[in-house]
């Protein structure tokens, strides 16, 4: 029996036995601290969809919410490819981030265009860009 676990990052299936995945997984600190970790990106989440609930006024506080759930959604994705010992949800994560900073790049060109358009970046102020 082995007494050390093998590095988490680099794990391979014929390496651990199942009594070692289960004291990793059912080990309590790990529990603590993947709870603590969800309950982080949880709270990122959260924060960032009231800022776009409750703001109605503001472009970039706005974006920053947006921007607040992408990256609480691209946390998830990375914590639960960790704890599941599957690369994937870290591949998407990364496409996910490549997207969301696109479309930053194109929503603070949008916001440079509207600051030069009426020198102010409030949505009230824009009632004539309606569609």
């Amino acid at each position: 029996m082995k007494t050390a676990l093998p590095n988490r990052w680099f794990l391979k299936v014929d390496d651990i036995t199942n009594w070692e995945l289960d004291y990793f997984i059912n080990n309590d600190v790990v529990t603590s601290i993947a709870s603590v970790h969800f309950l982080f990106a949880f709270s990122l989440f959260f924060i960032g969809l009231l800022g776009i609930v409750f703001n109605y006024r503001n472009f970039l506080i706005t974006m920053m919410s947006v921007e607040l759930l992408y990256l609480g959604a691209i946390m998830y994705f990375i914590l639960v490819s960790i704890y599941m010992y599957d690369p994937k949800g870290q591949i998407y994560a990364l496409l996910f981030l490549i997207i969301a900073a696109s479309e930053s790049a194109i929503g603070l060109g949008i916001l440079i265009v509207l600051y030069r358009f009426g020198k102010t970046i409030d949505f009230s102020e824009y009632q004539e860009l309606k569609g």
